[in-house]
């Protein structure tokens, strides 16, 4: 019997059938292995998420807030806008805070910065209709000068200008303001409470009363009887219809006339040498003068 097992038991030690065992065991363990990450791989097992989740993942991962120069670690975020009433190609000028906020897209982010270029004056049109170039900067449309869109600085001043760019320096215009601008399901948010500049609370006078109050008064227009409405209005020291303007040939000619009576007769008294003469002439001349300029006023007066 312990013949026979040792002979059995023989051909199972030898090293053909130990590496054989070896192969049967690996492609049995690999075999285990590729089963259990098919059960386990997440494509099988994990339920599929709605569209309307994919969108706004999509969404979050392609808009990154844009930083700031100046980042408030407060935060006083702003709604200004939906986020629907922002699609891309479209600038949007809104008010926050009284400033005037641009809002547009540019490679696939949101940009909020001032409406009006620095370089500009006070009655520009702004950047609502300005060119964008390739290293993100943005051309003021009235100098040509390009700010940067990341730090608001200036990258290039009076580019097409040599005249004034050697004229006006350049540390006289400030950088471009950037906001910070976040976009959420509900709205987009803007942050202005870090800006560096402070804008002017009137308009200059135009539009605005003397006091503070700026109440104004209804005042409707009045009209005589007799008055063309289209033509003329009636004022407050006016009792009659206006007087009728003068003809311009006849003031022509009076000038004319006059201006030659005074130089003939002031070269006679100066050929003759009569200063007298000369005297009385101008004394004539100005009683005449003033005699047809009372009785014109007086004619207007009783009119």
């Amino acid at each position: 019997f312990c013949k026979m097992a040792h002979v059995l038991a023989a051909p199972l030690c030898s090293g053909s059938a130990i590496a054989a065992v070896r192969r049967t065991t690996r492609k049995a363990s690999l075999g285990a292995r590729v089963v259990q990450q098919g059960i386990n791989a997440p494509v099988l097992l994990k339920p599929l998420p709605p569209r309307a989740r994919l969108v706004a993942q999509a969404a979050a991962e392609e808009v990154k807030e844009v930083a700031s120069t100046s980042a408030s670690s407060s935060g006083d975020w702003v709604p200004v806008c939906l986020p629907e009433e922002l699609p891309k190609g479209v600038r949007k000028e809104v008010e926050v805070d009284g400033r005037q906020v641009l809002l547009f897209w540019y490679r696939n982010q949101i940009y909020a910065i001032e409406a009006r270029s620095p370089a500009e004056g006070a009655y520009s049109e702004g950047f609502i209709k300005a060119k964008f170039t390739q290293d993100f900067a943005i051309e003021c449309p009235s100098t040509g000068s390009l700010f940067s869109l990341k730090d608001g600085s200036i990258q290039a001043w009076y580019p097409n200008n040599p005249v004034l760019r050697a004229l006006t320096p350049q540390d006289t215009c400030r950088p471009m303001e950037i906001y910070p601008v976040k976009l959420a399901q509900e709205a987009i948010y803007v942050d202005v409470s870090g800006s560096r500049t402070i804008q002017a609370t009137g308009r200059g006078g135009a539009g605005t009363s003397i006091d503070n109050n700026n109440v104004f008064t209804v005042q409707p227009t009045v009209y005589f009887e007799g008055m063309d409405p289209t033509k003329e209005a009636a004022s407050v020291l006016q009792d009659a219809p206006a007087p009728e303007g003068i003809n311009p040939a006849i003031a022509i000619t009076g000038t004319v006339a006059v201006g030659a009576l005074a130089v003939a007769g002031t070269a006679i008294a100066i050929y003759q040498e009569n200063l007298v003469l000369l005297g009385a002439f101008w004394l004539a001349m100005g009683g005449g003068a003033a005699y047809f300029g009372y009785q014109y006023l007086n004619k207007q007066d009783k009119k």
